[in-house]
C-alpha cells in the first residue's frame, strides 16, 4: 500500500487527547469520520478523525477512542499519512499533489532539460519547486506565468537568470 504525508503532529492540547497538526495538504483530510494513518516507529497506524477545528495556521485534530493526552504523547512530531484510497479527490484543472510533481523532469520552452523537481517548498507568496540542475538547486514558482505545461514533465518559461550558471 502506497501512503502520503498529509500532515505531522506537532504536540498534545489539553488534556483531552486533542493534538496540534500542521497540515501539508491543500485538501482537508481531516473532517469527521476522516482515516488518517500515524507513522510511528515505522508503522502506520489507523485512526479516525472525531473532529477537528482551526488553531491559527494549525488544526487541533481529536481521534475517535484517543481520550487522554497520554495517549496521544508518544506521537510527538510523528507524521500523518493517508492512502491511495483516501486520496481521491476532484483536482481543478492546475490542481496537482505535490507526490506527482516531485521526480518530474523540467524542460524550458526550447525542450531544453532544467533539472527534477525535488521537493516543493510551501512559501507566504506562493508555492516552489525545488529543482536539482547541474549540481545546484533552483526555486521556481509554481505559477501559470512561469509553469506551461504538466504532464509526465514540467515545462516552464524560462527568463534570464533563473537557472544561472557561475
Amino acid at each position: 500500500m502506497e501512503y502520503y504525508r498529509c500532515g505531522k503532529i506537532l504536540t498534545t492540547h489539553g488534556i483531552k487527547g486533542d493534538v496540534k497538526v500542521q497540515v501539508f495538504s491543500d485538501f482537508n483530510r481531516f473532517e469527521k469520520g476522516s482515516r488518517i494513518y500515524i507513522k510511528h516507529q515505522e508503522e502506520y497506524i489507523p485512526v479516525n478523525v472525531s473532529h477537528s477545528t482551526d488553531f491559527g495556521k494549525y488544526l487541533l485534530v481529536h481521534f475517535e477512542g484517543i481520550n487522554d493526552c497520554n495517549l496521544v504523547k508518544k506521537y510527538h512530531l510523528d507524521d500523518l499519512y493517508i492512502t491511495e484510497e483516501d486520496r481521491i479527490d476532484e483536482l481543478q484543472e492546475d490542481e496537482y499533489y505535490y507526490s506527482d510533481l516531485i521526480g518530474l523532469p523540467v524542460f524550458n520552452q526550447e525542450g531544453i532539460e532544467r533539472g527534477i523537481v525535488k521537493e516543493i517548498k510551501e512559501l507566504p507568496q506562493c508555492d516552489y519547486l525545488y529543482i536539482t540542475y547541474k549540481g545546484k538547486n533552483f526555486y521556481v514558482p509554481f505559477l501559470n506565468e512561469f509553469i506551461l505545461e504538466v504532464s509526465d514533465k514540467i515545462v516552464l518559461k524560462e527568463v534570464e537568470g533563473l537557472f544561472y550558471e557561475n
